[in-house]
């Protein structure tokens, strides 16, 4: 199954009071993955995935005294997606394993040039164009993102925590594959596909560099 990715993001980061600071987001303790459905009238011969990225850096410039001043950028390497891996699946409570060789075939389409592209666009990107505050306490995030060089902007919600030294931003997003310039994966004239809509599950840990 081929698999759409991207990446989108969200403001998760402090500093001292009175005081503006850059932080940079830190893969090791980040998660970025994309959820994505069967479809179709032979779905049940299918399944649902998982697309995680395992390479990926942000730069998030934040002041406290403005916080709607702040800032934020991602880039992913779509190279460095990863499908299906199994306690990936575990963790979203996908039933079912795809071998290591259906695996590989995922990947391999994933990153073909009638999807993804990783060859003609090796990066994702997300790069916010304004950030408000809400009186839930939550963060309002709009700005763009690009996948296989279509660029759509995007507006959706995030909450931020302080967890000691490390602050961390949290959000769900949906979006739909055909809005950046491809298909979801189909299969047997349609009888198999994937959803067009799709999930990305977002939780960034930023930390002062």
């Amino acid at each position: 199954m081929r698999v759409a990715l991207v990446t989108a993001l969200i403001i998760g980061v402090g500093a001292s009071p009175g005081l503006s600071a850059s932080f940079k987001v830190d893969p090791g303790q980040s998660s970025l993955v994309l959820q994505l459905f069967k479809d179709g009238v032979a779905a049940r011969l299918g399944h649902d995935h998982v697309v995680h990225a395992s390479v990926f850096s942000g730069t998030v410039a934040y002041d406290p005294r403005n916080p709607e001043a702040s800032s934020i950028r991602v880039a992913v390497e779509v190279g460095s997606l990863i499908a299906d891996d199994p306690g990936t699946r575990r963790k979203f409570g996908l039933a079912g394993e795809p071998s290591a060789s259906d695996r590989a075939e995922i990947d391999k389409a994933m990153k073909a040039d009638g999807q993804l592209a990783a060859a003609r666009f090796p990066s994702m990107t997300f790069t916010s164009t304004a950030i408000a505050t809400q009186p839930d306490g939550r963060f309002l995030v709009t700005g763009r993102l690009t996948i296989r060089g279509v660029t759509n902007e995007l507006t959706f919600p995030a909450q931020m925590s302080v967890e000691g030294a490390q602050l961390r931003g949290r959000a769900q997003l949906k979006l739909k594959q055909s809005s950046f310039g491809y298909p979801p994966y189909s299969a047997l004239l349609g009888a198999i596909k994937n959803k067009d809509e799709v999930i990305l599950h977002i939780d960034l840990v930023a930390k002062a560099p």
